[in-house]
Formats: C-alpha cells, structure tokens, sequence
C-alpha cells in the first residue's frame, strides 16, 4: 500500500510487516534497561494520532528493533531515539541510501513524536520478509515506570 508522509513516499505491505510483529518481535527489542522497560510500558500511553500511525504500518509500537533513552526533557519526558522495520520499500528518490539524523528530514506524527523512512536498515532480524526499510523516531516520552528516572536532566 502507497503511503506519503512528509517528503517520504513509501510502499508497504502491511500484512507482512503485521504477522512479523504478532509473531517475532520483542517488546523493546528484547532489552531489559530501565530505558527500553519504560518505552515499552509507555508505548501502550501514545498520543492516538501515534498508536493510529503504527497501527496503520503494521507495526507493534511496543516492539521496536532497538530503542534509547538520551536524557530528561526539563518537562520530565525522556528524549527518545530508535527504529522499526517495515516490510516495503521507500519511493522517493531523494531520500534513499541516507540516514535521517537532520531536523528537517523528520515528519511529525504528532507534535512530540518524529519519523523518518531510509532504506539504510539496521539489525534487521533473520526472520524478517523482505524487502525491508527501517522506520526511525525521535520521541519525547514520559517515564512511567514506578521506580526513579535514572537519565539526567539537561
């Protein structure tokens, strides 16, 4: 299915990329670190327009291939970064072979949670159909684990 999002033209089969999730993924990618237990806990709190987003991919948002905290916000949320694999194919010429680390390469699901489509794919597990593209985020992020936040504040 054609997807556009922001400057990123993707095709996605969504059935592929569904069953990998229901049936592979991990939640947090399989780490047990404070930062990766807190995002899977608070993938279930998502704002809609991001659970919609994932839903409509696919995708698990609890399950992503590999997810870091960086820092606390000074509002308390957790500056997250990390990546997805999407069963597809990304169009748009002038986003292919490069990595999505500049500002304005990111699409905004919702004004705290960021994207980025690059067919330059990351750790891409044994078991996933292919062909592949990664999904990357940049998210601010609540700590809601009951335990204390342990990243730094900036």
């Amino acid at each position: 299915m054609l997807f556009e999002f922001g400057p990123y033209k993707v095709d996605i089969d969504i059935p592929k990329t569904r069953l990998f999730y229901e049936k592979y993924g991990l939640a947090a990618g399989g780490c047990d670190c404070d930062g990766c237990r807190n995002f899977a806990k608070a993938a279930d709190t998502f704002p809609q327009p991001v659970l919609s987003f994932f839903t409509r991919l696919g995708i698990d948002a609890g399950k992503p291939c590999e997810c870091y905290a960086q820092y606390t916000n000074e509002n308390g949320t957790l500056l997250y970064g990390g990546f997805y694999h999407i069963c597809g194919a990304l169009l748009t010429e002038n986003t292919k072979n490069r990595d999505c680390l500049c500002q304005e390469d990111y699409f905004y699901v919702s004004p705290d949670f960021r994207i980025c489509f690059t067919d330059s794919v990351c750790l891409l597990e044994e078991t996933f159909p292919s062909p592949a593209i990664q999904l990357e985020i940049s998210a601010d992020i609540p700590w809601v684990l009951q335990e204390e936040n342990p990243y730094y504040k900036l």
